[in-house]
Parts: structure tokens; C-alpha cells; sequence
């Protein structure tokens, strides 16, 4: 094996390898795996959302590729902001999001990739391209796990006719066939001209500008540009943990310190006390949610021992469509978990926090895992969790399958199964926090954390987690 590839959906996974096969290293693969994941995870992934690379290859420091939205407003005010709110029911609890054109944030996910793509990638950008393209224009089969993100956000994408046609009219289930021949042509011309089309930034001006209820300009679209920064490292014995330099890396980095500067619990239930308390030092000042989060990840190694880790999210989807694109646009500006004080308050400009942490440990100096996952404000809890389990020596499987806690200031989420005392633990955490909230088996809720790993051998491995549809690809 030369090569290794990790994502959230099947199809995004046999993107990346089929560039990887073709000679591409690991970012060209990690960007092919993005583009893929627009057509194949089109409400977890967009080319109207944003994200975050981190990578690190043999022939340069590792950095951090930053693609996640700035705050609009540099601009014009709508006379009045279409902005609405939408209530999502997960079972288990009932959210509340905003939506509509005033949700809408710049959208830097095709400059980014592009930057990425010339900065690291060994391909050109039409190759990147080809496999998302293809699948674009021939449609693609929805697995289990799409269908039941179509079903939980279907308030959101029956909003507006646009936004039901991507779905194919009516609500798809698992094996419906999913097509979008408009972003294939969109996709298309980004990799000829090597940046966006103007027409599609004008569809973006025209539907989401202040005079169709939106917030973004020109201004916001020209000033907004993705950024190449340090990670963050964070020394962990023979192990660093490279990192966002934003707040969801940077509490990553914090739960980490916890963990390894204190002993192991006494017991199951006090282990799991311990990381849930690790958990909550590092929250923020946000609201604590119960969201699902609508966010991908694909992790690549290559066989040069290069390494790419890279998250994708479009939020929810604001519900409406850039008519002529193929696209959704986000709603950034509708996420209370990136409002925390309250909607529409950031200066235009300012840059919006986000839990993406899109993570590689080197081990003696050299990539040996790749990590990262969906999952709003618990990525922080579960990258680092997996992370940690991994250098403290658990298999790759293992860690990735391991029941999770994530904790905020009175609230503790649990996972039960496989658990030797069950009780006890739910039990030990109601000593700790006002409300415990425990899961019977693996779930949605905690994120897929979809990993690529080098042993000391050199061997490749990769886990896919099940909770996300996770799908590994060998080159």
C-alpha cells in the first residue's frame, strides 16, 4: 500500500484515490475528496460553504490553509434582511436555526481549495476536478447516512424550488440518485480559469445581495480571500499535534494538556468523569447546543508520507440557491453556535469562530495520523479523544470506535455502549453536571472522526467511522 484515504461518503473517498492513483500527493487528493464531496454530500459540503486544511508534506513546514467565512456587511443594508428562523427536529431534542438570504456568509470554499491546490498539490486543477464533475453530471447513489441528513434538514431544503430540485423534487432516501449538472459546469470552468467565474460571484450578488434580502457585496466578496497560517503545535512525548490556529483547534490543544497532565481515573466511571471535565475546560462562551452540525471531513496520506487533513461545511444551508450554479449557500450568519452573543452583531469583516480542527500528529518528526470530523462544538471533544487514544497507544479502529463523552458547563453527552457499567457512569456524571444526556449506542451526534494513519513500519491504515458514512480508499 502507497497511499490512504478516509472520508465521510464512498464517493468522496473514490475521488481522492482515483487522484491519488494518478499521481496526486495528499492534498490533491484531500481537495479532489472536497470537490467530490459537493455532489456526493451536497448538505454537509458546499461550494457555498467554507473550511480549513491543515497539512504537512516531506519537502516544507506544515501550515494551515483557512478558508472559513468572514462577516459580511461591508456593504449596503437590505431594506429588510430575509432572515427567518426554522425549528429541526433530531429526536432527540429540537433545534432552532436561521435561514433565508440574510443567513449568508462569503462563501471562500473554491478560492480555498484552489489556493491549496497551487500551493501544495502536485496535479493540475482540472484533474482535481474530473471525478466531482463526472459525478455531477451522472448522479450519484445517496448511502444511509445522506438520506437521514436530507431527512432532518428537509425544512430547510423544501424552503425554496431551487434548493428542492438539487434534492431532485421530492425527499431522496437511501439509493436515490442525486445529480447537479449545473455545479459540474461550475466546477468545470473554476479549473480552466483557476479561480471562480465571474458569473458565478454576479449569481451570488444578485440573489443574496441587499436588494433579494442579503447582507453581501461586493466589497464582501472581493475583501474576503483564504489565508495560509502556523498551526498550532502542541508536544505530547514522542508525538506533536499540528492544529487550527482558530478556536476549535486551539481547544482541541486544551483538552489535550488536560488529559495527559493527569492520571488515568481510578475506574471506567471516573475515566469518563475525567474526560468529560477535560472536555469542559475547554469550552467557549457559546450557547450549549444540541445540533447535529452539518460538516464533512476527508484525511490522506500519501506514499511520499505527505498529509492532508481537511474539513468542509456549509452549516444547515440557508435554503436558497444561486440560480444557474448548482449551489446552496451556507448560513453562518444563522448558526447560534457562531453567534454566541447574538445574530448580526460581529463587525463586517471580523472573522466568525468555528470548532473545525482538522488535525495530523507527527510521531518522531513524521505525519502518523490524520484526523479530523464533523460535529458543531463536540469536535473539539472527539478529534481530541481519538487523538488520545492513539498516542497512548489503542489501534487505530479501536479509538475511532470507542464510546465518547463530550461535556459543557451543565451538560454532559454520553455515549453507553460498550461500556462495562453503564449505570455507574451515568450515575458518576450526575455528581458533576446538572444534566446528563446519555446515548444507548454510537451516534450521529458525536461527529465522524474519519483517520489515516502510518504505522512505524510504514504501513498505511484508515478508519472510516460509521457514525458518518466514513469510507476508506487503499492506492
Amino acid at each position: 500500500m502507497q497511499g490512504v484515504v478516509a472520508a465521510g461518503d464512498r464517493h468522496t473517498a473514490r475521488a481522492a484515490a482515483e487522484v491519488m492513483r494518478a499521481g496526486g500527493n495528499a492534498v490533491d487528493a484531500a481537495v479532489a475528496g472536497a470537490f467530490a464531496a459537493f455532489v456526493a454530500e451536497p448538505l454537509l459540503a458546499s461550494a457555498g460553504g467554507a473550511g480549513m486544511l491543515t497539512v504537512a508534506m516531506p519537502d516544507g513546514p506544515a501550515a494551515v490553509v483557512d478558508f472559513f467565512s468572514p462577516v459580511p456587511g461591508r456593504g449596503p443594508r437590505p431594506e429588510k434582511l430575509d432572515f427567518e428562523e426554522v425549528r429541526i427536529n433530531f429526536g432527540s431534542a429540537v433545534q432552532s436555526f436561521h435561514i433565508g438570504h440574510g443567513s449568508v456568509a462569503p462563501p471562500l470554499a473554491l478560492p480555498g481549495l484552489v489556493l491549496a491546490s497551487k500551493r501544495f498539490g502536485h496535479l493540475p486543477l482540472e484533474a482535481l476536478v474530473a471525478p466531482a464533475a463526472a459525478m455531477a453530471r451522472d448522479g450519484v447513489e445517496l448511502g444511509r447516512e445522506g438520506a437521514l441528513v436530507f431527512e432532518l434538514l428537509w425544512p430547510i431544503q423544501e424552503r425554496s424550488p431551487e434548493a428542492l430540485a438539487l434534492a431532485g423534487g421530492a425527499r431522496p432516501v437511501q439509493g436515490s440518485t442525486i445529480r447537479n449538472p449545473e455545479l459540474a459546469v461550475l466546477l468545470e470552468e473554476l479549473a480552466r480559469e483557476g479561480a471562480s467565474p465571474t458569473w458565478f460571484d454576479e449569481a451570488i450578488l444578485r440573489d443574496f445581495g441587499p436588494g433579494a434580502g442579503g447582507q453581501l457585496s461586493r466589497e464582501d466578496l472581493e475583501s474576503a480571500e483564504p489565508q495560509i497560517t502556523a498551526p498550532i503545535e502542541l508536544a505530547l512525548g514522542d508525538w506533536t499535534a499540528l492544529t487550527s490556529p482558530r478556536p476549535g483547534g486551539a481547544s482541541v490543544a486544551r483538552i489535550l494538556s488536560e488529559l495527559f497532565g493527569s492520571g488515568a481515573g481510578a475506574d471506567e466511571a471516573a475515566e469518563v468523569v475525567r474526560v468529560a471535565e477535560a472536555c469542559r475546560s475547554a469550552r467557549d462562551t457559546r450557547a450549549v447546543l444540541s445540533a447535529r452540525g452539518s460538516t464533512t471531513h476527508v484525511s490522506a496520506i500519501d506514499k511520499d508520507g505527505g498529509a492532508a487533513s481537511i474539513t468542509l461545511t456549509n452549516g444547515e444551508g440557508c435554503g436558497y440557491v444561486a440560480r444557474g450554479t448548482g449551489v446552496q449557500l451556507n448560513n453562518f450568519l444563522g448558526e447560534e453556535d457562531l453567534n454566541p452573543g447574538g445574530f448580526h452583531l460581529h463587525d463586517a469583516g471580523g472573522a466568525l469562530p468555528t470548532m473545525i480542527a482538522p488535525t495530523i500528529a507527527l510521531r518522531d518528526g513524521r505525519p502518523a495520523l490524520v484526523l479530523g470530523s464533523g460535529g458543531s462544538n463536540r469536535i473539539r471533544s472527539i478529534v481530541s479523544q481519538v487523538l488520545a487514544r492513539v498516542v497512548r497507544g489503542e489501534s487505530l479502529e479501536a479509538a475511532v470506535l470507542a464510546p465518547r463523552v463530550h461535556a459543557e458547563q451543565d451538560d454532559a453527552w454520553v455515549e453507553l455502549s460498550g461500556r462495562t457499567d453503564p449505570d455507574a457512569i451515568v450515575r458518576a456524571l450526575q455528581e458533576r453536571f446538572e444534566r446528563v444526556h446519555p446515548f444507548p449506542g454510537p451516534a450521529f451526534f458525536f461527529g465522524g472522526v474519519h483517520t489515516a494513519a502510518v504505522s512505524p513500519g510504514g504501513a498505511r491504515q484508515g478508519v472510516g467511522d460509521a457514525r458518518r458514512g466514513g469510507a476508506v480508499e487503499y492506492v
